[in-house]
C-alpha cells in the first residue's frame, strides 16, 4: 500500500497569520511607487509578516494583514499587493455581485474571480492551478499571477517571495533580510518532554515547528526555509529524531532534508522505523517547509 501523502495541514497549519477582518474598501493603506511610468525595483513579501519592503528599504510597509502560503502558492491582500506593485486604489476594482478584483497598472491589467482557477491578463485568459480566496472578508490573490499581469517577474530568493521587473536584474535584498532577521525573537533553550517516545524541547533552539497531528502520526517535524538556518534545524531534528531511531537512522532520515534549501527544490523520500513505522520526509516545488513526519505502524499507510 502507497504512503499516505503529506497532510496539508502539517505544511500550512503553522503559519503565523495576522489576518484582520474587514472588507476591502475599508483598507487605507496605500503607497504609489509607480512613478514616471517606471516599474519599482524590487518588492518583497515574507510568508506571515505584515510588512512588505519596496526597493530594498526598511523597515517596510505595515499591512493589518499577512501572506501566506496555500497550494504551495504565496497568497497576498489583493489591495497591498496591488499598491506594493504600483496601482493606485482607483485602479483596483472590486465587483461584489461577482466576486472578481480587477487590477490595473499602465497598459497592463490582472482580473480574477473568487474560486476560479484562471486570470484575466491584458484581455487574454490564462489558465491557473490556483484560485484567489476570500477569507475573513478579505480577498487575497496568488502574487506570482498578479504580479507577472503587471510585468512583474517572481522568484523565490533565500526564502522570499521577491517581484521586480521583467528583463530586469535580480535585486539586491541583502537589506532587507539583514532586517528580517533582526527582527527574530531571541533562541531559548527550554526543557524537554516526551512526545509519542521521542524526546522533544519544549521550546527547539532553531525554530522548527513540532507536532502530533493524531491519526496515527507519532510526530510531525517542519523545517522552515525562509530567514533561519536549515542545517541547525536539521540537526536538532536529528537529534529528536535518535532519541528514538538511535544516530543511525536519524541520519539517513534528515539527511534528505538536509538537501532542501531553497523552495525550488523538490524531494521526497520514504523509509521503514524499526518497529514499523512508516516515515516521509517531504517537500513539493516552491513549498518553504520541509515535513517530516512519522506514522506510527498501525494505520500508518
Amino acid at each position: 500500500m502507497k504512503m499516505k501523502k503529506i497532510m496539508t495541514s502539517i505544511i500550512t497549519g503553522c503559519l503565523a497569520l495576522s489576518l484582520a477582518a474587514g472588507a476591502l474598501a475599508e483598507q487605507k493603506e496605500q503607497v504609489n511607487v509607480y512613478e514616471q511610468n517606471k516599474l519599482v525595483k524590487s518588492v518583497v513579501f515574507v510568508e506571515g509578516k505584515n510588512e512588505y519592503f519596496v526597493n530594498g528599504q526598511t523597515p517596510g510597509v505595515k499591512m493589518d494583514a499577512a501572506p501566506y502560503i496555500s497550494q504551495n502558492r504565496t497568497f497576498v491582500p489583493v489591495r497591498y499587493l496591488g499598491n506594493a506593485l504600483g496601482v493606485v486604489n482607483e485602479n483596483i476594482a472590486w465587483d461584489t455581485k461577482t466576486s472578481k478584483a480587477k487590477l490595473t497598472l499602465g497598459s497592463r491589467s490582472a482580473e480574477l474571480t473568487i474560486g476560479k482557477k484562471q486570470i484575466i491578463s491584458n484581455g487574454k485568459v490564462v489558465e491557473a492551478d490556483v484560485a484567489p480566496e476570500l477569507k475573513s472578508g478579505r480577498t487575497y490573490l496568488p502574487a506570482r499571477f498578479v504580479a507577472e499581469a503587471l510585468g512583474y517577474r517572481v522568484d523565490f530568493i533565500d526564502g522570499l517571495v521577491v517581484c521586480y521587473p521583467e528583463g530586469s536584474q535580480k535585486p539586491d535584498i541583502s537589506a532587507v533580510k539583514q532586517y528580517i532577521n533582526q527582527q527574530q525573537p531571541p533562541v531559548q533553550q527550554g526543557e524537554t518532554y516526551n512526545l509519542n517516545g521521542y524526546t522533544v524541547p519544549k521550546k527547539p533552539k532553531t525554530g522548527i515547528m513540532i507536532d502530533d497531528e493524531g491519526r496515527n502520526v507519532e510526530i510531525a517535524i517542519a523545517i522552515i526555509i525562509p530567514n533561519r538556518d536549515v542545517q541547525a534545524q536539521c540537526d536538532e531534528a536529528e537529534q529528536i529524531l535518535a532519541s528514538k531511531f538511535g544516530p543511525k537512522l536519524a541520519k539517513e532520515i534528515v539527511a534528505v532534508a538536509r538537501q532542501k534549501t531553497d523552495p525550488e527544490q523538490e524531494i521526497y523520500k520514504e523509509f521503514t522505523g524499526p518497529n514499523g513505522e512508516d516515515i516521509g520526509v517531504n517537500s513539493p516545488w516552491g513549498a518553504t517547509r520541509t515535513s517530516v513526519v512519522i506514522w506510527s505502524p498501525k494505520g500508518g499507510k
